[in-house]
């Protein structure tokens, strides 16, 4: 008799977590000149905002998946930070996590009530993040450069020297996809067909995360 795969988990990171969710971070931007790395003190910082999202295997509580969602110094609201470990790479956990992530800002934080954007950075060079974010609903916007003394030095700079990249902004009207995503159950079995996904949302679960999407909808429609 076949075993049950071990579930995925994904959830909101606490401070007590920060530790692990930077050391996770830290395993894979170290060696990926595409990722802006973060600090110690930011991924502590985004943990104690509630800005932090992760996926862990339950058995084991093993962080395989990290992404933050953070109000940046343009008052916009930044999904950065998508990393998933290599050898998991086949369940899609990237996709399910951002939309959490997302989901989960839209229905706390209801940024289009502020006239506040949802955007997101790629570097020129990545490709495999363009393909989740054009799944989930994100619209390219504009390049972007950085000059070469601001971005970190581990990031790959062209020719110029700058870090070069592309903006992509996740608009109102793509939150109806997310929402009926949501509506879908996606407690059900990941990409493989085989292995659970877990949500964990205190205190209303994933229905309260519907029902404020149901509200989302209802706003931009009117």
């Amino acid at each position: 008799m076949d075993r049950t795969p071990d579930p995925f988990v994904f959830f909101q990171v606490s401070s007590k977590f920060a530790a692990d969710a930077f050391n996770f971070h830290q395993s894979i931007s170290s060696s990926n000149e595409h990722i802006w790395p973060r600090t110690e003190e930011q991924i502590k910082e985004y943990a104690e905002s509630g800005e932090l999202f992760a996926v862990r295997i339950a058995s084991t509580q093993e962080f395989v998946g990290l992404c933050y969602v953070t109000l940046d110094d343009t008052n916009q609201w930044e999904v950065g930070g998508v990393t998933v470990a290599n050898n998991v790479q086949k369940f899609h956990l990237g996709s399910v996590l951002v939309r959490f992530a997302l989901a989960h800002t839209i229905a706390y934080q209801r940024p289009w009530q502020y006239e506040q954007k949802i955007i997101a950075h790629v570097h020129e060079d990545n490709q495999k993040p363009r393909h989740l974010l054009a799944r989930i609903g994100f619209e390219f916007t504009k390049k972007v450069e950085v000059p070469g003394d601001v971005a970190p030095a581990s990031m790959k700079r062209n020719a110029e020297g700058k870090v070069s990249g592309d903006e992509f902004e996740f608009p109102p009207k793509a939150v109806v996809g997310l929402q009926e995503w949501f509506e879908r159950d996606p407690s059900g079995m990941l990409a493989d067909g085989h292995t659970p996904a877990i949500f964990e949302n205190p205190p209303g679960g994933l229905e309260s995360i519907r029902e404020s999407l149901r509200e989302a909808v209802t706003e931009m429609r009117k």
